[in-house]
């Protein structure tokens, strides 16, 4: 089994949040100062809901056809039509300055679903830092309803549906809008341990700690799949060297287009902590519960 896999299940942890506020976490990237005139600011006090023709512009600057225009140039309508999908529809929604939202549906079926935010934020474990301007992947999701033959067991704990398998392409695609916003790179908070594998291509954990914990996993658990590893977390099968019953905590997970950030943010001090941490951590995998068949 490969340890990677096509879930594009990315981000589900808001869901039962819709209502809500972002949650702050103990360390990491701080929610508390979202600020809607700064974003108005930041583009030049061109955020408005609509264009002058009327037309719902995502963060005020992008319409439809160039939201349609960056999707295809990064290989997703392509992908979607060698899948079946030749009649894919582009919808826009604003409902706040802090909740801008892309879809792509066909037949009112949702293929891809996308909610962002901009704004500036402070990085918790670099006091002293400037804020800086960053795109905030609030839910990132697609589905594959045409799959075929696939089984139920086979999904991945909080999927609904199987993914389309194009992470590179929405990877692409993201990056290109932040660089367009003028964002010095674009986060999320991943729910499940396979949405962090995924997003682990291009991302690192903010925290050094949470980045030793994830290679750690990957270090001792990769013979198993991710699949196998995910669904361990969710039934708590995931033990430490003491035995003692591993959770799959959620954190930010930064990509850096400024190369200044970057050398600030993933200094050497940072890799020297996460080697340190990985040499405390060792897990394993304990057995699967018998299935109702098999009693």
């Amino acid at each position: 089994m490969g340890f990677l896999s096509d879930t594009d299940k990315w981000f589900s942890r808001f869901r039962s949040r819709e209502k809500g506020t972002d949650k702050l976490l103990d360390a990491g990237i701080d929610f508390s100062d979202l600020d809607e005139s700064e974003i108005n600011e930041d583009l030049g006090g061109r955020l408005v809901r609509n264009g002058g023709d009327g037309e719902v512009r995502i963060f005020g600057k992008y319409s439809s056809a160039e939201i349609e225009e960056l999707m295809a140039w990064s290989g997703i309508f392509e992908e979607l039509e060698a899948k079946g999908y030749t009649k894919h529809e582009l919808d826009l929604q604003y409902l706040s300055e802090l909740d801008q939202r892309i879809f792509v549906k066909e037949n009112d079926q949702v293929l891809i679903h996308i909610r962002l935010k901009l704004s500036h934020f402070r990085f918790r474990l670099h006091p002293g830092a400037p804020r800086k301007k960053l795109l905030y992947i609030d839910w990132l999701m697609t589905a594959h309803p045409r799959a075929r033959h696939f089984r139920p067991e086979r999904l991945f704990p909080g999927q609904e549906l199987p993914g389309l398998g194009i992470f590179s392409q929405l990877s692409d695609f993201i990056a290109n809008l932040a660089i367009g916003l003028g964002a010095r790179g674009a986060f999320n908070i991943p729910e499940y341990f396979h949405d962090a594998l995924l997003f682990h291509r291009q991302f690192n954990f903010y925290d050094p700690v949470r980045e030793a914990f994830f290679r750690a996993l990957m270090r001792d658990l990769r013979k198993h799949g991710a699949r196998k590893i995910s669904r361990a977390f969710a039934e708590g099968r995931v033990f430490d060297r003491n035995d003692h019953v591993v959770q799959w905590t959620p954190g930010e997970m930064i990509s850096i287009l400024s190369p200044e950030l970057e050398e600030q943010v993933w200094s050497r001090e940072y890799y020297t902590r996460v080697v340190r941490e990985m040499k405390r951590n060792q897990y394993r995998l304990g057995d699967e519960a018998p299935s109702s068949s098999s009693s």
